[in-house]
């Protein structure tokens, strides 16, 4: 009788482990990348982006004058520490949201759509989110206001808070449920966040408005620096993007009217050093921008963004856009630019040439570099020259990196399959004004361009050529390849049911002989 409970118990231990033999013989295919530095590159650690809410650029650039509806022009900001930042980074002088709303502003940038609305950021990678997660990212985010639950939703921990209040200043800490594969928030950070929204109300304590506005944001900032700090010394190998949203710019041009919000920029200015430092003494990527800026009727009026009357103004329209990162140009960009060509621009100063889902935008280079990426349908191996000569080969991988390629220049890129099977051209010349994305398909496959507004060659099949911006909305980005990978995962799936069946019958009809034996 002993002996026949030993047997039972065990066959329920034997089918467990003969599932977990069977899963992990036939394994499912996994893509991997292979990277080469063509030329050295500086690539951040990870990034801060810091969204300062309506804050608007004709209040802060010396280039830009700020008017009020009726054509007055108004008091700027005198500031001291933000002039400084400018002279060691790169700053957009006309860079435009589409929608002048937080919810808007905050959507499109993080999709690159001019567009997006909660709803599309909840698509699958449809954010800069899902493309740094899949490169090991881990995404933090400090939410004032701009907390959406679909912004919100991307991040692996993240402290908002939940009133958008000054007087009555509620954090709350949250963490989403985790995503397969993304990064393990450490514990010594959900003590950081968790000690930062404890202190917080006592941020807001004063009866003064002023100083009540300013430690708003100052709350902001300080829990900003407790992160970089944290991660820096504790978790120094994982790269991550750390949002930060303060808010009490934005209340005080609603509340305050126009000399109150100057004055919780200048508030706002002295808090941006430490911060600032942080970033470029632990090699992380420093970005200041903003969602949505601020339109005023008259001088001592109270301002506004979102109605008809001030949304077509650049008061409301233009946003600062101030970028630090040791591979990033200094100067002023005067072109005309937009919110959408946020994330592209963001990607590519972290080395990364991919784009969200639905991005309309296009990377802003700011870099004295550009990057190609090469994906294949299976293994293989890719070459790309310059002139004729050779300047880096790699092979046994499915998609490889060349970092570090000059940008304006033409390449011929050639990739050959290990397994012999034929590629619809075997031979492609780009020309690179940007990052780009390089896909080889099979024979017969149709090829889905990913790259922004480089021009591709097709040298293979005596086609004219095309323009790799063909990305079109709706369109999930992958190659017909992913059809083969899901054919691949079907029938791995069916192989393993049938292999737990068998041994199941088996392990049971050895369990039924061995009780008629007794």
């Amino acid at each position: 009788m002993i002996q026949a409970n030993r047997e039972s118990r065990a066959f329920p231990i034997l089918f467990f482990l003969a599932m977990f033999f069977v899963f992990f013989t036939f394994s499912a295919p996994a893509s991997a990348l292979t990277e080469v530095e063509v030329n050295p590159v500086n690539t951040p650690h990870g990034a801060v982006v810091l969204i300062v809410d309506g804050l608007s650029a004709p209040f802060i650039y010396p280039e830009l004058t700020p008017h009020a509806l009726d054509g007055t022009p108004l008091e700027k900001a005198e500031l001291e520490n933000l002039p400084e930042i400018n002279k060691e980074s790169a700053r957009l002088l006309k860079f435009r949201a589409p929608q002048t709303f937080t919810e808007g502003g905050h959507s499109v940038l993080i999709t690159g759509n001019p567009g997006a609305d909660s709803e599309l950021v909840s698509f699958k990678d449809a954010t800069v989110f899902d493309i740094l997660h899949r490169e090991g990212y881990l995404c933090i985010a400090v939410m004032e206001k701009g907390d959406s639950w679909s912004v919100c939703a991307e991040q692996d921990v993240f402290l908002r808070d939940k009133n958008n209040s000054i007087k009555n200043m509620a954090i709350v800490l949250e963490q989403p449920e985790p995503s397969p594969g993304t990064p393990e928030v450490p514990e010594g950070l959900l003590q950081v966040l968790e000690e930062a929204a404890h202190k917080a109300p006592g941020y807001v304590t004063s009866k003064e408005t002023r100083e009540k506005y300013s430690g708003y944001n100052r709350w902001g900032i300080d829990t900003a620096c407790d992160i970089v700090e944290y991660m820096s010394g504790n978790r120094p190998g994982q790269k991550y993007l750390l949002t930060v949203n303060v808010g009490a710019v934005d209340m005080s041009g609603h509340y305050r009217d126009n000399y109150g919000y100057i004055d919780c920029i200048e508030c706002l200015d002295s808090e941006f050093p430490r911060l600032y430092e942080l970033c470029k003494k632990n090699d992380i990527a420093f970005v200041l921008t903003a969602d949505h800026g601020m339109g005023f009727s008259k001088a001592d009026s109270k301002g506004g963004h979102q109605s008809e009357k001030f949304s077509v103004t650049d008061e409301a329209q233009l946003v600062p856009l101030i970028v630090n990162a040791d591979d990033v140009g200094i100067g002023v960009r005067r072109g005309e630019y937009g919110q959408e060509d946020f994330a592209p621009t963001l990607l590519g100063i972290l080395d990364i040439p991919d784009r969200p889902r639905f991005a309309e935008g296009n990377q802003i280079l700011l870099t004295d570099h550009v990057n190609l990426k090469v994906e294949l349908p299976e293994k293989g191996s890719v070459e790309i020259r310059k002139d004729g000569n050779v300047i880096a080969s790699l092979k046994n991988d499915d998609q490889f990196l060349f970092l570090g390629l000059e940008p304006g220049s033409t390449f011929m890129t050639s990739a050959v399959l290990d397994s012999g099977n034929s590629l619809e051209a075997k031979e492609k010349e780009v020309l690179l004004e940007t990052d780009s994305v390089l896909e080889f398909t099979e024979k017969g496959q149709k090829i889905e361009e990913k790259s922004g507004k480089n021009t591709e060659f097709d040298t293979g099949s005596g086609e004219k050529p095309t323009s790799a911006a063909g990305f079109e909305k709706g369109n999930s980005g992958t190659s017909d390849s992913s059809l083969k990978h899901l054919i691949g995962y079907l029938v791995i799936g069916l192989v393993n049911l049938a292999g737990i069946i068998i041994i199941a019958k088996i392990l049971k009809k050895a369990q039924e002989t061995g009780e008629e034996e007794k």
